[in-house]
């Protein structure tokens, strides 16, 4: 690869990537839609594919396109990822967290894992952002998130997990209801 690709080239390609749709992508990169179609063109005569594939106002991702859309998403994130720890460090800060959590884990949890950890790291930076579950698993898996609270059984492959809180569940019922403490059996017998 020449120096003739820049690192404006690939945020424009995984602009139009994301929206499908050169006028969209030019309007959230403000910049004029024939300028990002030149750039696209520049860089697809750059590397000798084709990116994407032009219909009356419809735009879709070649097979390349698509390669390349998620290695370069990957490692524009990495190379962000980097840039925010340089500033964190020119700071006189040790670096971030980012942290997702569910939203009951702020009662308790989080605050004092938080005030504990900050007491041994002062110069650590928290991003924290409520997210559920699955969100939290994919942002994890994507490296957009360094720790995630989450409430489950399993988790996939490449994630660790260590407990930090047992919780007991409870179910209550009016006084009068015929099932109690005697006849309870499973919870499957409240599926009606």
């Amino acid at each position: 690869m020449s120096n003739q690709l820049e690192f404006r080239h690939i945020k424009y390609f995984l602009a139009v990537a994301e929206d499908l749709h050169f006028r969209k992508a030019a309007d959230r990169l403000f910049i004029s839609q024939p300028g990002l179609s030149r750039q696209i063109k520049e860089m697809e005569d750059e590397l000798g594919i084709m990116l994407f594939k032009r219909h009356n106002r419809k735009v879709e991702l070649t097979v390349a396109g698509r390669y390349l859309q998620s290695g370069l998403s990957k490692q524009l994130h990495t190379l962000e990822h980097i840039m925010e720890h340089a500033k964190h460090l020119h700071q006189g800060k040790d670096g971030s967290l980012k942290l997702g959590y569910v939203g009951s884990a702020m009662q308790h949890v989080i605050p004092d894992l938080l005030v504990k950890f900050r007491e041994t790291h002062p110069n650590v930076i928290f991003g924290l952002k409520e997210m559920e579950n699955d969100k939290q698993v994919e942002k994890l898996l994507s490296h957009e998130l360094d720790l995630g609270f989450v409430r489950l059984e399993r988790i996939p492959r490449g994630l660790q997990s260590k407990v930090v809180l047992v919780e007991k569940f409870c179910l209550v019922l009016p006084k009068h209801h015929k099932m109690n403490t005697n006849n309870f059996q499973s919870l499957s017998k409240l599926k009606r």
